[in-house]
C-alpha cells in the first residue's frame, strides 16, 4: 500500500536533476545498498473465527529522514527507475523477517506490477528466499499493488501462471483506487481482493458504501474470491462490516503495523452478539451439513482418481492446505480428464491442486438458508450443485443446492401458514414465538404496539376494501422505515401491529412513520372530513362526529431483563397502547416495567 509522487522534492519539469534531486538520489542509493529499511508487520483478522489470518509485511525507510514514508521512498524509486530494484530487497526483507519472527498465518507480500513486467524480472527469487527461509508456498499471498497502468495484460496473466504454479496465491490490493481494478480483477481472477480504506472510512454511516460493498461481495462469491477491507478504525466500521458479510478485514481498530506484531486479537474487541437460530425465524444453512471428503493440494492426481474410483458415490472432493479451503474437485469435471486418451499419463504425477475448481461457493455455517439462497442465484460462472461450508476458517463440510432449495420451500410454507393474508406481515404464532425469545435472550428490547384511532367509523362509511388500504399504509410504512433485518415487525390482526426493537434509536424510527402516516392519511378520506371531523350517521340515525385517524403507539421498553421474569408482556404492552390512546391524535406513550423487587417495596 503506497503511492507514488515525490510532491515538490522530484527532478525538475525539463527532467534533469537539480543539486537537490542529486542528493536525493544519493541518500535513496544509500538506503537501498545499506538494506536500511525496516519491516512491519499489520494482522488480517477472520471475523468468523476471531482470529489472525495472516500479516501484510510493510515497509518503513530510515527514521528521521524524508523516505521513512513508505510513499516517498517508493515514489522515489519510481523517479529513479529503481522500482523493481526496491521491489525485489522489499521482498526478501518481509520473506526474510517473517520466518525470523515465526508469525503463523499467511504472509501478504507486495508486488508492484512494474517489477512483474520488467525486462529484467528475475524468476524464481521469491520462491527462493521462501524455500531459504522454510515457509510453505502455499502460505505466501502475492499482493499487486496497482500504481502504475497495466498494459501488457498477457504477460501480467503469465506472470502470475508462474506465481500460482508454484503454490502461491494472488491477491489485488486497493480496489477502487488504481487505475483499471475492475478490469483487472476480472483479468486476473485473484484469490483475494482488498477494498480500498476509502470505502471502509464511515460505511457505518454511509448506505451508498454500504450497497458498493454490497456490490463488491457479490461480485467476489460470483469469482470465487475472498474480500479483505482495508482500514478499519473504528467498531461502528468493524459492526457494519460483520453485518455485510466481509470475512477478512484490516486495520487499526485491531492492530496498527509493528515491528512485533500480536499474535492474538483481543476477544474484547469482538461482538458477542453473534448469530444463532434463536435469533431469526430463518433456520441456519448448518442443519443442511454434510461430511466432506478433503484431501490436500499437494495429493497427486493419480491418488485422486484411484479414490474417485474406489468410491463411486462420491461425487466431489474439498481440497484443503494448512487448514484452508482452497476449492473442490468435481467428479464429472476430474474424471473427463483423468479417464481421456494418456489422462493418466501426462497427469498423473500433477498435484490435484491445478484441477480443482475454485468457483465454488463457500459460506459460514451459522448463515441463514436465505443469505446463502441469495448468494447462490446471484452469482455468476459459480458451480451450484454443492457449496462448501466453514466453522470460522476451515473446513465443517458441504450442502447441496437440492436440499438449499427443498429446506427454503418449506420455510415460505411454514411463514405462509401463519401470516397475516392481508399484509403477509408474520401474525399471531411467530409474534407469540418472538416475545417467548426475549426472556431467554435477556437483551435490552423495546415493545413497540401500533394500533389505529377511529379505524372503525372510517371502515363503515368507506368499506373494507378502502379500510384494508390503510391497514396497508401502515403495514408499508413499518416495513419501510424500519430495518426488519435487525427488529421484528408483525401484524396481529385487524389494524393493530407489534414491532419489537433491538436498535436504540427506535424512538427516532416511530416518530418518523407517526409524521409520515398524518401526512398521508388525509387523501383517503376523498374531502368526507368538515372542520377536521368525519360526519357519519350512527344506526338510529343519528348524526356522530369522529376525529381524523391517528395511530397509537404504546412502547414497553426492558432496559434490564433481569428482574423481570414475571411480567406478562403482552399486558404490558396492552397497558402502553391504552395510555397512548388517550391522547388525541398520533401518540407514543413509553412505559417501563418495574422489577419485581421495586413492586414489593
Amino acid at each position: 500500500m503506497f503511492e507514488p509522487g515525490l510532491g515538490t522534492y522530484g527532478m525538475s519539469e525539463r527532467g534533469s536533476m537539480n543539486s537537490s534531486d542529486s542528493m536525493l538520489r544519493s541518500l535513496f542509493d544509500a538506503i537501498v545498498r545499506k538494506r536500511d529499511l525496516v519491516v512491519h508487520f499489520q494482522p488480517i483478522v477472520c471475523l468468523t473465527s476471531q482470529s489472525i489470518y495472516g500479516y501484510e509485511g510493510l515497509i518503513r525507510g530510515p527514521a528521521d529522514t524524508l523516505f521513512h514514508s513508505p510513499a516517498m521512498l517508493f515514489g522515489a524509486a519510481t523517479r529513479f527507475g529503481c522500482l523493481a530494484q526496491l521491489d525485489y530487497l522489499c521482498r526478501e526483507l518481509v520473506v526474510v523477517q517473517f520466518a525470523r519472527l515465526n508469525l503463523s498465518g499467511r504472509l501478504f507480500v507486495n508486488v508492484s506490477p512494474v517489477s512483474i513486467l520488467h525486462e529484467n524480472f528475475r524468476e524464481g527469487k521469491t520462491m527462493e528466499w521462501v524455500k531459504k527461509c522454510g515457509i510453505n508456498t502455499s502460505r505466501v499471498v502475492i499482493e499487486l499493488t496497482e500504481t502504475h497502468p497495466v498494459d501488457d495484460m498477457p504477460l501480467m496473466q503469465k506472470a502470475l501462471s508462474y506465481y500460482r504454479d508454484m503454490g502461491f496465491r494472488v491477491a489485488l490490493d486497493d480496489l477502487g483506487t488504481g487505475y483499471s481494478g475492475l478490469k483487472l480483477w476480472s483479468e486476473i481472477k485473484p484469490d483475494f481482493v482488498k477494498v480500498d480504506r476509502h470505502f471502509i472510512q464511515g460505511v457505518d454511516e454511509s448506505r451508498i458504501k454500504q450497497q458498493f460493498l454490497g456490490n463488491i461481495i457479490a461480485t467476489a462469491t460470483a469469482m470465487g474470491c475472498k474480500i479483505i477491507t482495508e482500514g478499519v478504525e473504528t467498531e461502528g466500521e468493524y459492526a457494519t462490516l460483520r453485518k455485510l458479510g466481509v470475512g477478512l478485514v484490516q486495520g487499526y481498530y485491531f492492530s496498527r503495523p509493528k515491528l512485533v506484531p500480536p499474535s492474538e486479537i483481543p476477544g474484547t474487541l469482538f461482538r458477542s452478539d453473534v448469530r444463532s437460530d434463536e435469533e431469526s425465524d430463518s433456520p441456519s444453512v448448518n442443519i443442511l451439513l454434510r461430511p466432506a471428503i478433503s484431501i490436500d493440494a499437494a495429493t497427486k492426481v493419480l491418488t485422486v482418481g484411484e479414490m474417485f474410483t474406489e468410491t463411486p458415490d462420491v461425487e466431489s472432493m474439498v481440497v484443503v492446505h494448512d487448514g484452508e479451503v482452497l476449492g473442490m474437485v468435481l467428479k464429472k469435471e476430474f474424471m473427463n480428464m483423468y479417464a481421456s486418451l494418456y489422462g493418466k499419463e501426462l497427469y498423473g504425477k500433477e498435484p490435484v491442486l491445478k484441477f480443482m475448481n475454485r468457483n465454488v461457493l463457500q459460506v459460514e455455517r451459522s448463515l441463514s438458508l436465505e443469505e446463502v439462497s441469495y448468494r447462490l442465484t446471484t452469482s455468476l460462472d459459480l458451480y451450484t450443485g454443492e457449496f462448501i461450508l466453514l466453522d470460522g476458517c476451515e473446513l465443517a463440510g458441504k450442502a447441496r443446492l437440492v436440499d438449499l432449495l427443498y429446506a427454503i420451500t418449506r420455510l415460505k410454507v411454514n411463514r405462509a401458514r401463519h401470516a397475516n393474508p392481508l399484509t403477509l406481515l408474520p401474525g399471531n404464532v411467530p409474534i407469540h414465538k418472538q416475545l417467548q425469545k426475549l426472556f431467554r435472550q435477556r437483551n435490552p428490547v423495546t415493545i413497540c404496539y401500533f394500533d389505529l384511532d377511529n379505524f372503525k367509523p372510517f371502515n363503515d362509511l368507506f368499506g373494507f376494501s378502502t379500510g384494508d388500504e390503510v391497514i396497508m399504509l401502515v403495514a408499508d410504512l413499518l416495513k419501510n422505515t424500519i430495518d426488519v433485518k435487525k427488529n421484528f415487525v408483525g401484524h396481529i390482526g385487524g389494524d393493530d401491529f407489534v414491532v419489537v426493537f433491538k436498535e436504540d434509536r427506535w424512538q427516532e424510527k416511530v416518530h418518523d412513520i407517526l409524521q409520515q402516516f398524518d401526512a398521508r392519511i388525509s387523501d383517503y378520506y376523498n374531502g368526507r372530513m368538515v372542520d377536521e371531523k368525519l360526519i357519519i350517521t350512527d344506526r338510529q340515525g343519528k348524526f356522530c362526529s369522529y376525529d381524523r385517524m391517528g395511530l397509537s403507539v404504546g412502547a414497553v421498553v426492558i432496559k434490564d431483563p433481569e428482574g423481570l421474569e414475571h411480567i406478562d408482556l403482552s399486558e404490558e404492552a396492552a397497558i402502553a397502547k391504552h395510555h397512548a390512546k388517550c391522547r388525541q391524535g398520533s401518540f407514543l406513550y413509553t412505559h417501563q416495567p418495574l422489577p419485581e423487587k421495586q413492586i414489593a417495596e
